[in-house]
C-alpha cells in the first residue's frame, strides 16, 4: 500500500487537512547548492526521476514538497 497519499489527506490534529505545495528541479549544474537553499526554506525531497516519468518533470529531476502555513 502507497503511504504517501494516505499521509497527504490524513486529517490533523485540528480536524482540519493538510495542505502542501510540490516543487520539480532539474538535476542541473548547481542541484546540490539549490536543494540546500530549498533545504532551509521548509523543502523536503520526496522523490527522484531517473527518466521521462511524469509530464511535469525533465528526464532526471528531484521533487520536492513542503507543508503550507496556514
Amino acid at each position: 500500500m502507497d503511504m504517501s497519499a494516505e499521509v497527504l489527506t490524513k486529517p490533523a490534529v485540528s480536524n482540519a487537512l493538510r495542505r502542501y505545495e510540490y516543487k520539480v528541479i532539474d538535476t542541473g549544474a548547481r542541484v546540490e547548492e539549490e536543494l540546500n537553499e530549498l533545504g532551509s526554506a521548509g523543502w523536503q525531497v520526496v522523490g527522484v526521476t531517473t527518466k521521462k516519468q511524469l509530464f511535469i518533470a525533465p528526464p532526471a529531476a528531484i521533487i520536492l514538497m513542503r507543508e503550507l502555513q496556514s
